[in-house]
Parts: structure tokens; C-alpha cells; sequence
């Protein structure tokens, strides 16, 4: 039979760099803005005449045709994503996701409202991961909210 010996090293961490190592792991892993603040403010949307929340997916499907992608998860209830057309400044696509769900007979609210910036072509079936927010009130700002507003935006007519 065999002896092993194992060495083990002990690194003594002063308590002050505890505290430091401690406040980085809590800050530096952010998460999503809370719920409250990923709905759409302008909720309630209203839908178009003469339109249902069935029939104005599928004229969103229509319009945006490779940039958007639902599911039915309830009666009166969509889970979406929408790929904006232009590339960001830095090569990518921003595509945001939401809950959609009627609140009245002709108005429908966004809720659970999330973006991404892609890093693959959306054009493509290559999926590469990509950054998930908005994790502050800048994104919120300037990345999810006008994805939002360019989904909602009605057809145009063809020129």
C-alpha cells in the first residue's frame, strides 16, 4: 500500500478584501429591470378596427415575415419576437421579446418586456447567443423601447 501525500495550500485573504470580493459578486452580476418596469408605458395598445388579437398576429407575422415569431400560450395570449431590420452601430441585431394578451375587447398590453442583442444574422438559421436586457434604464431607454415602437408600428403601404 501506497502513501500519498497531499499538499494543500491555505491563502489567507484579509477581511477587508472579503468585503471587497463580496460587493463585486453582488454588484457586478446584474439582472433584469424588476416587472413593473419591463411593461410597455403606453399600455394599452389598441388594436386596429375591425381586428382581433388572433388576426393582428397574424398580420404582424405577414408584415415582418423572417423577423418575427410567436405562440399562442393562452385564449387571448401571445408570447413574441421581433428582430429589428438594421444592424446596430457594432455589426448586431437587437430583437425584443414580450407577452401580449388582451386587456379589453379592442386594446391589448405588453408586459414582461425583454431585449437582446443578437450576434448572428437573423437572416440566417445560425443562432449565436447575445446579451439579454435591459439590466438598467438606459437600455430600457435606448435598446427595448424602440424595438417595441418599430414592432407596433402598422403596415406600410408598398411603394
Amino acid at each position: 500500500m501506497t502513501n500519498t501525500v497531499r499538499s494543500v495550500r491555505i491563502i489567507r485573504v484579509p477581511t477587508s478584501d472579503w468585503f471587497l470580493l463580496f460587493v463585486f459578486l453582488s454588484v457586478g452580476c446584474a439582472s433584469l429591470l424588476p416587472p413593473e418596469r419591463r411593461v410597455y408605458p403606453k399600455n394599452p395598445v389598441t388594436l386596429p378596427e375591425g381586428m382581433d388579437i388572433h388576426q393582428w398576429i397574424e398580420t404582424k407575422k405577414n408584415q415582418y415575415l423572417e423577423r418575427f415569431w410567436s405562440d399562442q400560450v393562452g385564449e387571448s395570449e401571445y408570447k413574441f419576437n421581433y428582430i429589428r431590420k438594421n444592424l446596430t452601430s457594432f455589426g448586431s441585431y437587437v430583437s425584443c421579446s414580450a407577452m401580449i394578451r388582451n386587456s379589453s375587447l379592442k386594446q391589448l398590453e405588453l408586459y414582461n418586456l425583454v431585449s437582446m442583442v443578437n450576434y448572428a444574422d437573423y437572416t440566417k438559421f445560425m443562432r449565436k447567443g447575445g446579451d439579454l436586457g435591459p439590466m438598467n434604464e438606459k437600455e430600457r431607454t435606448e435598446i427595448l423601447l424602440p424595438c417595441i415602437e418599430e414592432f407596433l408600428e402598422p403596415p406600410q403601404p408598398k411603394e
